[in-house]
């Protein structure tokens, strides 16, 4: 959601620039007021669109280690402890975090959408009852409401708004009667409710609002020229206009005489743009749109594997297991896996005296057949601190060949609502073991949750040495909605904390 408020925010600027500064002062109006409108519906649906990119990747081979490894904090020195493949991380939640910040933002909007919309139905009301409490008059192919109030000259539809008494003491100039006229048959007032509704529900984008006000302004350029191409006395209305300035205004919903009265309306009545700079000016246009739909549409891959044939891979039987997990097993390997980007290191490497040095650091905790004599927990903070400086100064080569080293933490597991039929077929207590928020629970526990009440499942299978004191083939770890949300965010702030790993077979080269 945030993604597509940021690209749509984005969207909507640069369109919005473009007519500014290419657009605005051209005397191509109806051109324009198709900008302006397919700037809006163009800022909002082009962030929706997917647009997959496939990419092609050859399949590998590579040969299969999988570690021990034993991990402890770099900051917070805890027992050595061994992890092996698969990997079930085992976050450390103290007490359930609820975060209220998404609900209450979610209220604020649908408050003050539902004001605006209330204003724009109030408004919509106030028009209805006006034309049916008030006298028409037929002009053309308008209808002239005659009302009682001194207001301004205004449109709606095809109703104009007008004063009765200068209605009937033929008060009203045909110039202001041309102008709401125009208003009226090219049917302005659609603009207009359009771009109320979208100010309605996208009102947190200020942009909105400026297009809003451009789209009237437009409108005015378009009545103002229609008055001029039947009046060549382009002074005469200029001071026409100037001498409405006093009147009270009408409803913003409406399409109305004085609207916005500007040094630059009076400007663009003198102004003509030529054939050639409204040709290039709209040709300006279709690159700028087609690198906006380039950059803020939705980009995903998709990966097309070609086929292994029967050379490459041998086939492995079926299992016999009438319940097969969805959930793929993380594995591990050396280098541990660096998420958050590779572990600091340097090109060149150290020196042959430094790599003497961390050996010598190193052996404290290492006897000659490869085998641990103490705890990484028991390393000393100045020891630790010693490695990890030279430990990051060292190529990937040299850091490589390390038996003891620092990497960071594996990123939180993804988030994974399992389906209703895995949650039903996890109640099988003799196929299933359950773990729910890193506690043992009973098969039939599962009974109180639904699927969306989780939001991380993890399937594990049982090798033999592990199914010693118990009967289930598989291990199903689950994470309820606030016990993920706080590992994950807990996750998130260690990403950086560095721990010390041990790699217990030989490394390479020695």
């Amino acid at each position: 959601m945030i993604a597509y408020l940021v690209n749509s925010t984005l969207c909507s600027a640069l369109l919005l620039a473009v007519y500014h500064l290419l657009l605005k002062n051209k005397t191509m109006y109806n051109f324009n007021r198709v900008y302006l409108l397919l700037s809006v519906v163009f800022s909002l649906t082009v962030p929706l669109i997917v647009v997959k990119h496939t990419i092609v990747r050859l399949p590998s081979i590579q040969k299969t280690i999988e570690p021990q490894l034993q991990l402890t904090d770099a900051n917070n020195p805890q027992p050595d402890f061994q992890v092996q493949t698969p990997l079930r991380v085992t976050p450390i939640v103290n007490h359930p975090h609820i975060n209220y910040l998404p609900g209450i933002l979610m209220a604020v909007y649908g408050i003050v959408s539902l004001l605006l919309l209330f204003r724009f139905i109030r408004n919509l009301n106030r028009i209805r009852l006006t034309i049916k409490q008030n006298q028409h008059v037929t002009y053309k192919d308008t209808k002239l409401i005659l009302v009682n109030e001194n207001l301004t000259p205004h449109t709606f539809l095809r109703y104009i708004f007008l004063n009765r008494q200068q209605y009937e003491s033929n008060q009203i100039e045909a110039d202001i009667l041309k102008h709401e006229q125009t208003h009226a048959s090219q049917l302005h007032s659609v603009d207009i409710i359009f771009m109320e509704l979208i100010t309605c529900f996208c009102w947190f984008n200020p942009l909105v609002w400026f297009y809003r006000n451009a789209i009237q302004l437009n409108h005015e350029f378009i009545a103002d020229t229609a008055v001029v191409t039947t009046n060549c006395n382009i002074s005469e209305y200029q001071q026409l206009l100037l001498g409405k300035l006093g009147y009270m205004k009408s409803l913003s919903i409406t399409s109305q005489f004085n609207y916005s009265i500007t040094k630059n309306r009076l400007i663009m009545m003198n102004k003509n743009t030529s054939a050639l700079t409204a040709a290039l000016s709209k040709l300006a246009v279709i690159p700028v749109l087609a690198f906006a739909f380039t950059f803020f549409c939705t980009k995903t891959e998709a990966q097309q594997t070609p086929a292994v044939t029967k050379q490459d891979v041998k086939a492995k039987p079926e299992s016999s297991t009438a319940v097969k997990p969805n959930q793929p097993v993380r594995k591990v390997s050396f280098p541990p896996p660096m998420i958050w980007g590779k572990f600091p290191h340097t090109k060149e490497g150290v020196s042959a005296d430094s790599l003497k040095e961390y050996a010598v650091l190193t052996a404290k905790f290492i006897d000659t057949n490869n085998k641990f004599i103490k705890r990484l927990g028991t390393i000393s903070k100045e020891d630790k601190k010693r490695m990890k400086d030279i430990f990051e100064k060292m190529s990937p080569e040299q850091q490589m060949q390390q038996k003891i080293g620092f990497s960071y933490p594996a990123p939180p597991l993804p988030r994974a609502v399992p389906t209703q039929a895995q949650l039903d077929s996890w109640k099988n207590p003799a196929e299933f073991g359950v773990w729910i928020n890193e506690k043992k629970a009973k098969n039939a526990d599962l009974e109180k949750y639904k699927a969306e009440d989780f939001n991380q499942y993890f399937v594990s299978k049982l090798y033999p040495a592990a199914r010693v004191h118990v009967k289930y083939h598989y291990q199903v770890d689950l994470m309820t909605v606030d016990f993920y949300n706080k590992y994950r965010k807990e996750a998130l702030e260690n990403k950086t904390n560095a721990y010390t790993y041990y790699r217990s077979w030989k490394p390479e080269g020695k």
